[in-house]
């Protein structure tokens, strides 16, 4: 007799259907994807960041000066803009269901080059070495999400 504790299962992974899909588009999603999540994470962490130093009595303008000056704010900027790319490119290479590696490639170029295009336009004050560290990271973090999409598909086709 079964466990009536147990709560029933569902399977989960792609239906049989799932076929292949256009790379533009899921390339085009991954990138917003990523744009949309760094956006995000940038809010929360500069929002955070303001209201731990506000409650610690500094003024407007030390906090924005702080904010400028701190590595370890600058570090975790990069880190959730790198996971949020490794999201863009699991999306893209999700969505194309084809040449994962390659999708999640594109999305690393893509969000390398509008970086530069916007560091470019609107000449922001980062430090040399952050801007440096993300651009060599930008596209392998992208290539990270291709791969965790590349072992979902080879864990689903072995369990079949």
């Amino acid at each position: 007799m079964s466990n009536p504790y147990t709560p029933p299962g569902s399977p989960v992974k792609d239906p049989p259907s799932a076929g292949k899909r256009s790379a533009v588009g899921g390339i085009a999603l991954g990138f917003v994807v990523d744009l949309v999540g760094t956006m995000i994470v940038s809010v929360v962490t500069t929002f955070v960041t303001g209201v731990a130093l506000a409650a610690g009595g500094a003024s407007p303008a030390e906090i924005a000066e702080t904010i400028q000056q701190s590595s370890g704010y600058h570090l975790i900027g990069l880190a959730g803009g790198l996971a949020c790319t490794a999201l863009g490119g699991y999306v893209a290479a999700r969505f194309a269901n084809h040449s994962e590696y390659a999708n999640a490639f594109a999305v690393g170029v893509a969000s390398l080059v509008f970086g530069e295009a916007m560091v470019l336009v609107f000449g922001t004050e980062l430090p040399l070495w952050l801007r440096l560290l993300g651009d060599l990271l930008v596209i392998p973090a992208a290539v990270v999400g291709g791969h965790v999409r590349v072992l979902q598909k080879r864990a689903a086709s072995t369990a079949d």
